[in-house]
């Protein structure tokens, strides 16, 4: 692989690895590439295919920019990575993001990828569960702490969660096709995909469809950073790639998941199947998120903002500011143009 961090059994390698405070991108008047890290939120697969397509067309590198990809797993906490300068821009989520500020870290997201939620509830097409109303008295698997998301979602839409049976799972589909429960906390990017694939009918509630949206992939960085003009710059430059990227990951998301594959297949026993169909639902929900916050790939809008004050004070109740969590000076004249 060009560029990207070796998997390794051991994830505390990926904690070692730096590159942040490398000179301004080569396109600024040098020849030499300026050396960056990503820290991803999990171990690669088709949900980060537009940092692994970037890389591969070397649309980094077009702007400067030798960029590290660093992969997550159960030993990486993305915030601590990018507090401590193992990574310039770390990829996390609107509610991980806000805990990491809740707590102390100086991070901001400057760009978000996923604007649209990825969250669903999955159950079998033949569950007679049509409505969200319909979940009462179900048992609904989750994996370990998922439930301090579903729940107040949940009571948001009027379910009576004293009826709901938490079942805690491991995040494969077999538990629904196997009567363990009723439904799947899940993303509509995994569960669905693999049943589907397998000839399996699912159907879905996404969770954003009720006003219930957290974002992904924000792209987050300290907020000294910004203030650092070489590092703003190669910032900038990530957000230059990326944005390319995306816009070829949308225009043929197939192409995409045969990449991943091929990349990372036999690294982490990934399915070319799931990888491929699991692209579309991806790349749709790209689109979707910049359609729903009326604004270009990626970018943070005034509305998107306002949505997820919305989030914190009618559903997750989290006491903060959610203005306080961007800074849109990085995206100005590369995003929503």
């Amino acid at each position: 692989m060009r560029r990207i961090t070796a998997l390794v059994a051991g994830a505390g390698l990926a904690l070692a690895l730096t590159g942040c405070s490398a000179p301004a991108p080569g396109g600024q008047g040098s020849d030499e590439l300026a050396p960056a890290a990503l820290q991803l939120g999990w171990l690669p697969n088709i949900e980060n295919g537009v940092y692994v397509l970037g890389d591969e067309k070397g649309y980094f590198e077009d702007e400067g920019i030798e960029l590290e990809i660093l992969p997550g797993g159960p030993d990486v906490t993305v915030d601590a990575q990018i507090v401590g300068g193992g990574a310039l821009v770390g990829l996390m989520s609107t509610q991980t993001l806000a805990d990491a500020v809740r707590n102390g870290a100086p991070l901001v997201g400057v760009a978000a990828l996923y604007q649209f939620s990825s969250t669903s509830i999955t159950m079998l097409a033949d569950s007679g569960i049509e409505e969200i109303e319909d979940l009462a008295g179900t048992r609904i698997g989750v994996t370990t702490g998922q439930e301090v998301t579903l729940l107040p979602f949940l009571e948001w839409v009027g379910v009576d969660t004293a009826d709901i049976e938490i079942v805690t799972v491991d995040g494969s589909a077999t538990p629904l096709v196997t009567d363990q429960v009723d439904a799947l906390y899940t993303t509509l990017g995994n569960v669905p995909v693999v049943l589907e694939a397998q000839g399996t009918p699912t159907t879905s509630f996404a969770v954003a469809d009720y006003g219930y949206n957290r974002w992904s992939s924000i792209l987050v960085v300290r907020e000294d950073s910004l203030e650092d003009p070489d590092k703003l710059e190669q910032i900038k430059a990530i957000l230059r790639g990326t944005l390319a990227s995306a816009e070829d990951f949308i225009a043929d998301p197939e192409a995409a998941g045969e990449l991943v594959y091929e990349v990372y297949g036999d690294q982490l026993g990934l399915e070319r199947e799931s990888q491929v169909d699991g692209a579309v639902v991806w790349a749709d929900l790209i689109e979707r998120g910049a359609d729903l916050n009326e604004g270009g790939l990626l970018e943070i809008t005034e509305k998107g903002v306002a949505s997820t004050q919305a989030l914190f004070d009618d559903i997750l109740d989290i006491d903060l500011d959610a203005a306080d969590l961007f800074d849109l000076s990085a995206q100005e004249g590369i995003l929503g143009e």
